[in-house]
């Protein structure tokens, strides 16, 4: 599914509503195979600026019996693969108001999962790195606004201030 042209837009406070009625459909197939189903990237961090699109994270602890019903995700609930990007797939979807979906099933042994939840409470913790992280995505998107891949390549090299290890002891000291 094209991505492009990238558009970064004002964060919505529909976005956790639109997330929770997506996990909510996908939890009668998935269910059985994960240990959860969580709101994931930008338009997870309530006040930050997105791409208008929900990212959503399934950790499978069942990989075989997931694999095995991807038909379901696509026949039932329109996910089409979009890449394998190691021991992981990721699918999208659109649905009829032109909502882009991306699911993201992760085994529970892979540690990406983590870092993104412990990424999305960084954002949700400090205000200023969310409104700093926002400038950088913009930035992202206005130098490549018809290539996913460059567009990614941009905020992720220019998201070093935000690494999670800088997350990992920021949010623990907090948390003392």
């Amino acid at each position: 599914m094209d991505e492009t042209p990238i558009t970064i837009a004002e964060y919505n406070p529909e976005w956790p509503d639109i997330f929770e009625r997506e996990r909510q459909r996908l939890a009668s197939v998935l269910d059985e195979y994960t240990a959860r189903i969580e709101h994931i990237g930008s338009t997870s961090v309530p006040g930050l600026a997105a791409k208008p699109i929900i990212d959503i994270t399934a950790v499978v602890t069942d990989i075989g019996g997931c694999w095995g019903d991807l038909d379901k995700l696509s026949a039932v609930f329109g996910y089409e693969l979009s890449s394998i990007p190691s021991d992981w797939l990721f699918v999208q979807r659109t649905d009829e108001s032109g909502q882009l979906y991306n699911l993201h099933l992760i085994s529970a042994a892979d540690d990406q999962w983590k870092q993104d939840l412990l990424f999305r409470e960084y954002l949700r913790t400090y205000p200023d790195v969310r409104d700093e992280y926002a400038s950088v995505k913009r930035s992202a998107a206005e130098s490549n606004p018809n290539d996913i891949t460059a567009y990614t390549y941009s905020k992720t090299s220019s998201v070093s201030p935000f690494s999670n290890e800088r997350a990992r002891m920021t949010l623990s000291r907090s948390r003392a």
